[in-house]
């Protein structure tokens, strides 16, 4: 477990680049670095689920590591609204425009298995590839010197000159049906962050630069179709004012090894990511994303930030905000943090609650209601995960 001190430094590098991630692809080989003893790639328990920090790196793509996964995240409105008071000043968090289903965030190129965190090639390019800064440094050493995806990549040999390459809200799609699957893209300018950091590494279909990706056009027509394809599960939206137990969420998404849930502190659903296969692609029609893919626990199940809504704030139950329960634009007052918030009695574990902060599972032992130490560093209700 990483230290407290660097873990500040993590979660926070986290926050601040909106994403945590590394992934899979549809059929994970078995020497996955990072995973624990005894846990097997395809282990759908993933015993570090929501527990460990990662990080991208600048251009590595040009080093010879071309990603080989795509994951798309969405959020469920209310619940990103609802998760600071700050989000209510954003225009799709206004309370009679917020959309309650799954709206796009974003659709980013991921490593199926990290690789090394200083790949980025040093030869000459006509944009330089940015340098880390101390943070990202410090992150990236903490994280064994792996790279968990691609950011900021320059632009590839083979991109057209006609074509833009800094960012151009005008090649989104138009039109009222795209406006309800993105807001954040069309009212509070969410693409200018996204195409420079995601969107870039999207033109690399190959380390060398010369075989054709997706130029930005081609970009935002493949992540709108693919949000549109998946769309919302009827029965989060029935949920919608209440909870759903953690492994009924999981399920109406294939099941734990098929999506990456992140939850507010509180337990309150924020996101929802899933993994796809690189797609075949021709000159004709560049490679995006293709099949639905496992999310493997090293690099995306076993994030803080992707995942967190697992062991790292033990969420049993998930909390479905609606509109009127995130307390933007006048809304109601938000929802407690659920019957589970505070154990009753002397119990000191309980669904849905951090026990208190452990090191070994002997710290757990004489606390009741508690199982084991966590990896999230408390103590925790739930039983340790069958290995087998």
């Amino acid at each position: 477990m990483i230290r407290a001190m660097l873990s500040v430094t993590l979660i926070f590098a986290a926050i601040a680049t909106v994403h945590a991630a590394a992934a899979s692809t549809a059929q994970v080989t078995p020497a996955v670095p990072g995973l624990r003893a005894g846990a097997k790639p395809d282990d759908p328990s993933c015993p570090d689920a929501g527990a460990e920090s990662h990080i991208g790196c600048d251009d590595p793509i040009r080093g010879g590591h071309p990603f080989d996964l795509w994951e798309l995240a969405r959020s469920w409105t209310p619940g990103f609204c609802g998760s600071s008071p700050r989000m209510c000043g954003k225009q799709e968090c206004d309370v009679s425009a917020m959309v309650p289903a799954l709206t796009l965030h974003g659709m980013w190129p991921s490593y199926a298995t990290p690789v090394d965190g200083d790949a980025a090639a040093e030869d000459e390019i006509d944009v330089a590839a940015p340098r880390r800064s101390l943070r990202e440094e410090a992150s990236v050493a903490a994280a064994g010197g792996k790279c968990f995806w691609p950011q900021m990549c320059t632009k590839p040999g083979w991109f057209p000159k006609s074509s833009p390459w800094t960012y151009d809200p005008s090649l989104l799609p138009k039109g009222s049906e795209y406006e309800a699957l993105a807001p954040a893209w069309y009212s509070d300018g969410l693409g200018s962050h996204e195409w420079p950091k995601h969107g870039t590494c999207a033109a690399w279909a190959d380390g060398t630069g010369t075989t054709k990706g997706l130029d930005q056009k081609g970009y935002y027509d493949a992540m709108f179709a693919l949000a549109k394809a998946e769309g919302t599960p009827n029965a989060l939206v029935d949920a919608m004012g209440g909870s759903l137990p953690l492994k009924e969420l999981q399920d109406l998404f294939g099941g734990a090894k098929r999506v990456a849930l992140g939850c507010t502190p509180r337990c309150e659903l924020v996101q929802v990511l899933t993994c796809y296969a690189q797609g075949e692609g021709t000159d004709a029609s560049p490679a995006g994303p293709g099949e639905r893919a496992d999310c493997p626990c090293t690099g995306v199940r076993d994030s803080h930030y992707d995942n967190s809504c697992a062991e790292a704030h033990a969420c049993a139950e998930v909390k479905i905000l609606s509109p009127e329960q995130t307390g933007c634009g006048g809304g109601g007052p938000k929802p407690g943090p659920g019957p589970a918030h505070k154990c009753t009695g002397d119990v000191q574990c309980c669904p849905g609650v951090k026990g208190p902060a452990c090191s070994t599972d002997s710290d757990c032992g004489d606390q009741a209601g508690c199982d084991h130490c966590a990896h999230s560093g408390y103590c925790t209700d739930q039983p340790r995960p069958n290995r087998d």
